[in-house]
């Protein structure tokens, strides 16, 4: 019993002077992290996304010109590019 009441001591003043003897941490910066999505939003809305968007757009314009056009796919394209270059303008709206 001498022995769980030694340690019960122990493990009691260490809580104590923990507790007396460290500060808060400090806030944590989160700039990388906003930098990064800032860059991918960029990315999305800026060339790139125009790009992916002309391909997109293209793709939908051969399988119309073949004939071989699902009505729902272009719909699919056409509200997702919408919803892309439009983020901006729907994210201000809050």
């Amino acid at each position: 019993m001498g022995i769980l009441n030694s340690w019960a001591k122990t493990l009691g003043l260490t809580l104590i002077a923990t507790l007396l003897f460290t500060s808060p941490a400090a806030a944590q910066d989160l700039s990388p992290i906003t930098t990064m999505l800032q860059q991918i939003g960029t990315a999305l809305t800026g060339p790139v996304g125009r790009a992916l968007g002309l391909v997109a757009l293209a793709a939908v314009g051969i399988l119309f010109l073949t004939g071989r056009m699902n009505w729902l796919y272009a719909g699919s394209v056409v509200i997702g590019l919408v919803i892309l270059f439009g983020a901006a303008t729907i994210l201000a709206g809050f």
